[in-house]
């Protein structure tokens, strides 16, 4: 008896796509699998192999990314060197080993986070390619683990700026700026995940060269591949931003420049009657309600290519928003009529409803972290007069010695 592959396998997965194996056997015996995480053994099953209709041999079809998904950790950002972040989580290690009777059958590679979407899916399945030989691994193409485009032009504005997440490859990763200054990245790792910082990029042009730049070409052994242009964020005193994990695991950010009104919900009010030996007569009573901070938000002016990225946003499982004064808080965010059009002339805007997923039942101002306004040993004038040139005048200090 002989058991194999019916379908060649990939040596790379993401674990919110289908990751599958079609077996063929030449018996109906049961085949037993057994899934190796990082050298431990996670799950044993039995299958049981069907017809191969009209062929006279069996065939075993078998999905394991619901096996792989609990194991998974959210990949964030680590220790930074130069302008290259370390991600703190990479891929899982997978082995398989498929076993009927005395046949045995392996497999191993790695399952990193996310997944795209079953049109694109579908369409690198039907070309007999998938994610990571089309784009991931592609260095000829933009291969960001970025949802704002697929292109080879990224543009976000300067209050978007995070991280840029790729999958290194047996190459030499440069960065030029407008002003034709080239920062060659360190050595990494193949196959590892790493975070591009854009805002390093920009500290050491200033620093070196005194120009902070907005445009980045990524050059792949000295050729240009593709570029990041920086805009200048929307004239808004007061920005809220929100950060979420996309479709491939990683933290990208959206600003949010139109109106936000606070909207808050408060919890039922639970009054009970308690008895007052003062009056000698039960008087209305109340516990401390529940508060959930609610913010009406108009999403902005966007263009389509934001409308389309702003999708991701709304189906992300996380997502925190960074007020302005640079606080972060875990919400939801839903848009109840997200429409646009599909040939805009214009850029548009939607509302959006920002949840806070906690309820208070306290409140506190929020933290307060400036210095003194005055230091001891200097003087404070007492409040005076003004004249007519609009100064303050005292007659005397007020010495704090």
């Amino acid at each position: 008896m002989a058991l194999s592959f019916i379908t060649p396998t990939r040596p790379r997965h993401l674990v919110n796509n289908p990751i599958r194996f079609s077996l063929l056997a030449d018996a109906d015996d049961p085949v037993t699998m057994e899934v190796t995480i990082e050298g431990s053994v996670v799950y044993k099953g039995v299958y049981i192999p069907i017809v191969n209709s009209p062929y006279t041999n069996y065939k075993v079809d078998i999905a394991i990314e619901d096996v792989i998904r609990p194991y998974m950790y959210p990949t964030d950002v680590g220790p930074v060197h130069n302008i290259i972040y370390d991600a703190d989580f990479n891929y899982l290690s997978v082995s398989i080993k498929f076993t009927q009777r005395s046949n045995t059958l392996n497999y191993s590679g790695n399952v990193y986070n996310g997944g795209i979407g079953k049109r694109l899916f579908r369409d690198l399945y039907l070309r007999g390619t998938d994610i990571f030989s089309h784009k991931l691994l592609d260095t000829s193409k933009q291969f960001f683990l970025t949802t704002r485009t697929s292109g080879r032009h990224i543009t976000m504005k300067e209050n978007e700026i995070c991280p840029l997440f790729f999958i290194a490859a047996n190459k030499t990763y440069s960065v030029v700026t407008e002003y034709g200054n080239i920062f060659i990245l360190p050595a990494m790792n193949p196959n590892y995940l790493y975070g591009l910082s854009i805002e390093s990029v920009r500290w050491y042009s200033d620093r070196l060269y005194h120009k902070k730049p907005s445009f980045f070409g990524v050059l792949i052994d000295g050729q240009y591949v593709f570029d990041v242009t920086i805009t200048s964020p929307n004239p808004v005193p007061h920005t809220y931003i929100i950060e979420f994990r996309n479709s491939f695991g990683v933290y990208e950010r959206l600003e949010v420049s139109g109106r936000c009104v606070s909207e808050p919900e408060f919890g039922e009010d639970n009054a009970f009657d308690r008895y007052d030996e003062t009056v000698n007569d039960y008087i209305e009573q109340n516990e401390r309600l529940s508060i959930r901070e609610v913010i009406n938000a108009e999403f902005g002016y966007k263009t389509l290519d934001e409308f389309y990225f702003a999708r991701d946003m709304l189906q992300s499982d996380e997502r925190r928003l960074i007020d302005p004064a640079g606080n972060y808080y875990n919400v939801r965010v839903i848009a109840e009529n997200f429409s646009h059009d599909l040939h805009p002339r214009q850029p548009g805007s939607i509302p959006l409803k920002i949840r806070f997923v906690d309820t208070d039942s306290c409140y506190s101002p929020e933290r307060d972290d400036s210095p003194p306004d005055f230091y001891f040993g200097e003087p404070i004038w007492l409040h005076g007069v003004t004249n007519g040139y609009g100064f303050l005048f005292a007659d005397k200090p007020l010495n704090t010695i």
